[in-house]
């Protein structure tokens, strides 16, 4: 059993090493004007390489809207940066705390001079 896993781990060392070396050799072969070639032959045939001739197109047969485009956009990014960013501290008005209502107690009413002690019923002649 030992045998058998020493055997597949020299083999997967094998393997790992073999990759490596493929992949140094790729490194240095491919440089990065050939990888944008291959980019482009690949792009060519889709809806992408159609858009990029449309738009060197149009920048070719009316360049005014683009520079003022292109200028807007720069002056926006341009104004953005350049701006200082102050922080207005403005003090908030602090209202005054509102009264608070305390129920006085009733006032004793005023008695009258006279005073009913008892209605007597009339009498029925």
């Amino acid at each position: 059993m030992t045998r058998q896993s020493e055997q597949l781990e020299r083999e997967a060392e094998d393997a790992r090493c073999t990759l490596a070396a493929d992949l140094d050799e790729l490194r240095h072969r491919i440089t990065p004007g050939q990888i944008v070639d291959e980019v482009t032959d690949y792009a060519r045939g889709t809806p992408v390489a159609e858009f990029l001739g449309n738009l060197v197109r149009d920048m070719r047969d009316n360049p005014l809207p683009l520079i003022l485009i292109g200028a807007g956009v720069a002056w926006s990014i341009i104004a953005s940066t350049r701006r200082p960013r102050i922080v207005a501290e403005v003090p908030v008005p602090v209202a005054a705390p509102a009264p608070v209502w305390t129920p006085s107690p009733p006032a004793e009413e005023p008695r009258p001079d006279w005073e009913v002690a008892a209605v007597i019923p009339a009498a029925d002649s």
